[in-house]
């Protein structure tokens, strides 16, 4: 029996099907298709991962200005008064329903991530059947890394999940501990148990903001102005109206 070069590669020697199968193997080739993917996926990073990285920065250099140093020092005086008080019991009611939600997305987080990734194994069969506009020139090497993202950023939403778990477990397995031994072991209690709370909440909004974070990249599996637009979005609300807008209004008001 005579084997060609392509029968030992696997595709069956067809051009077409090394085309496919190259462009399979490497995805991220072709990810970018115009310039306003470029464009996007620029503001894309900018919006979410470096945003999201600088912004507890800017929390800790002027907790006044920011919605996050605001919460992070109310949160310190609701421990203080559950420590003087000895509340354990409040203590635990009112960290339940975080608990709660973490759990309830961190496990939608982990079934969007398999779902993803089932999609990512199987279009390369099913993109061939389905009936599809005619004007439709997606390289399957774009939707490939696409999904691929899409897949990261469930991961990624599913750690702060985790994480914010591990906070709040902590936090419920200690609030009712000697104050003079966390202060001996860890501390002075106010500081250590603001730190354990306000670490978990922080992780929980990260999580969401995660999970925010894969609308414009599932639009962009479609069309890159949509994609372009839903993180221009994203990136007015979290700046302009949610992480300083609070402040902004106050001021407003002194004036």
């Amino acid at each position: 029996m005579n084997l060609t070069h392509g029968d030992l590669q696997g595709n069956g020697g067809h051009p077409e099907d090394r085309t496919s199968y190259n462009a399979s193997m490497t995805p991220w080739n072709d990810i970018f298709q115009n310039p306003l993917d470029v464009v996007g996926f620029a503001l894309y990073l900018l919006v979410f991962p470096l945003y999201h990285g600088l912004y507890p920065l800017l929390a800790r250099r002027s907790p006044h200005g920011t919605a996050k140093g605001r919460l992070d020092l109310l949160r310190r005086s609701w421990i203080q008064g559950l420590i003087e008080r000895r509340d354990i019991l409040l203590a635990a009611q009112q960290t339940r329903n975080l608990t709660m939600m973490n759990s309830l997305l961190g496990s939608a987080a982990l079934i969007l991530l398999g779902m993803t990734a089932n999609v990512l194994l199987t279009y390369p069969k099913v993109a061939a059947q389905v009936a599809h506009p005619e004007s439709w020139d997606l390289h399957p090497g774009a939707v490939s890394a696409k999904l691929y993202l899409l897949i990261l950023v469930f991961a990624v939403a599913f750690s702060f999940y985790m994480a914010a778990l591990r906070r709040l477990g902590q936090f419920n397995l200690v609030v009712g501990a000697d104050p003079a031994l966390i202060e001996a072991e860890e501390g002075p209690p106010v500081d250590y148990l603001t730190g354990l709370i306000n670490k978990a909440s922080n992780r929980y909004t990260l999580g969401v903001r995660a999970f925010f974070s894969a609308f414009p990249l599932f639009a962009w599996l479609f069309d890159p102005w949509v994609f372009l637009a839903l993180t221009l979005f994203f990136g007015i609300k979290f700046m302009g109206f949610q992480d300083f807008g609070s402040r902004l209004k106050n001021r407003a008001k002194t004036r």
